[in-house]
């Protein structure tokens, strides 16, 4: 199996690195994934034509077989969404690691986790 998470995809290379019978998991996350700091934070929103156009990418060398939505809150504190920002796009297109606002964040932040975790098998 092949795993991609929150990471570019190249379709030929995972088809020509999957064993017979393996499947390429990918997960990605939704329009509600970190709802909760995108606006006082000022973060990168997530397309929420993400999931369409994942598939249409994949749509030439791989099938759909599953399709789950995966959702959970998150309790952090301003260290956790120190780090949280540092690893996304935000942390390259807008919102610093050290950005003012993550000061005036309370102790603990209730945070959505919101990913799709899609299975795809190989076209035959």
């Amino acid at each position: 199996d092949v795993l991609s998470v929150f990471a570019p995809r190249n379709p030929g290379e995972v088809a020509r690195v999957l064993a017979p019978g393996g499947r390429f998991v990918v997960v990605t996350p939704t329009d509600r994934h970190l709802g909760e700091l995108i606006t006082p934070l000022g973060m990168v929103r997530v397309d929420p034509d993400k999931d369409r156009r994942l598939a249409d990418a994949l749509a030439g060398t791989f099938t759909r077989a599953a399709h789950t939505l995966v959702e959970f809150p998150m309790k952090l504190t301003r260290a956790d969404v120190t780090h949280v920002v540092a690893m996304g796009p935000s942390a390259f297109h807008g919102t610093p690691a050290d950005d003012p606002r993550i000061a005036a964040l309370p102790d603990i932040t209730e945070v959505t986790a919101s990913v799709t975790v899609s299975v795809y098998l190989p076209k035959a």
